[in-house]
């Protein structure tokens, strides 16, 4: 039975059909998760969690950093070859390449808790941001010819194109698993002589780097899409039906992503904690690349825009 949405990229319409159920995603996806939170209380070494820790953070700064706020919202700009190793840290997420995860972004603010528009709104329930937009696929949301007009600086780019393939993903993803087990397994074995290849320890960074790390990215951006759009505080009013807050646990889980209602106000923003206090790891990893003349053309609104902008939303920022 199929559900007619109308949309519109620019100024043509576009009919949307039904959503498909990825089937193969599905169970990939839940297997996965449900392995996740089980198997580290079961597999753990120092090693392995210092590993997940260090892999966390270089994965997640290659996406709050880079996929958000180096190309959705081009808040800077790095040289190509810079951007290339950010995509590339990002990408090792398991987020799709920067061309659909850009797309999606921009089409979340363009219609920003527009239920049917919006591709990851909470008001189509807390099942469907962290898992069901995913899986139960809108042709809008995963048509190429469709989602790539929405990122038309990325599509001409060899490197981006190539890492827009679905397929690769899953390849990513195999890779990871079989590396992380083989440096766990190496790392594990050092302090030995004569050298041993360890096998709990390379089941423990299976576990930890190639299993723990994909799925708590992808729950801790979910929090930005679900708990940043329901649960915190609403210093700037923004259009629409814009439900974004700010909250300051996700802040302190993602890199300061959980400014959100401030990231919503002044999208284009390089920094999203407006305010000293407010933890922004990815605005201080900007700021050393600018320091050594990394990144340049960095945007941040000025104190009386920001000024003035909460006192249109009644609070402070």
């Amino acid at each position: 039975m199929s559900n007619t949405i109308t949309s519109s990229i620019g100024a043509a319409p576009v009919e949307l059909k039904e959503t498909r159920l990825d089937i193969p995603f599905t169970v990939v996806n839940l297997t996965t998760t449900v392995l996740a939170c089980v198997l580290p209380f079961y597999f753990y070494s120092r090693s392995a969690i210092a590993a997940f820790l260090a892999f966390y953070m270089v994965t997640s700064l290659g996406l709050t950093l880079g996929y958000h706020r180096l190309f959705a919202h081009r808040s800077f700009e790095v040289p190509r070859w810079l951007a290339y190793v950010i995509a590339s840290c990002g990408y090792l997420a398991i987020q799709r390449g920067p061309i659909f995860w850009v797309a999606m972004h921009r089409l979340h603010h363009r219609y920003s808790d527009a239920p049917g528009r919006d591709p990851h709104t909470p008001r189509e329930g807390l099942w469907h941001v962290h898992f069901g937009w995913n899986q139960r696929r809108r042709r809008d949301v995963w048509d190429k010819e469709i989602y790539r007009k929405w990122t038309p600086e990325l599509v001409h780019d060899k490197f981006y194109q190539f890492l827009d393939d679905e397929r690769l993903d899953y390849a990513a993803c195999l890779g990871l698993l079989a590396g992380s087990f083989a440096v766990g397994g190496v790392v594990g074995g050092l302090g030995g002589a004569p050298f041993r290849f360890d096998w709990y320890n390379a089941t423990c960074f299976l576990v930890w780097v190639g299993l723990l790390n994909r799925v708590a990215l992808l729950h801790a951006f979910g929090f930005i899409n679900s708990v940043c759009h329901r649960w915190g505080t609403r210093p700037f009013k923004t259009p629409g039906t814009d439900g974004s807050v700010n909250n300051v646990l996700v802040s302190l889980v993602i890199h300061g992503e959980g400014w959100h209602n401030n990231h919503h106000a002044h999208p284009h923003s390089a920094r999203h904690g407006l305010r000293w206090y407010q933890w922004d790891p990815a605005w201080y990893s900007i700021r050393v690349l600018q320091a050594l003349g990394l990144a340049r053309n960095v945007y941040v609104p000025s104190p009386e825009a920001v000024r003035k902008a909460s006192l249109s939303g009644g609070g402070k920022v």
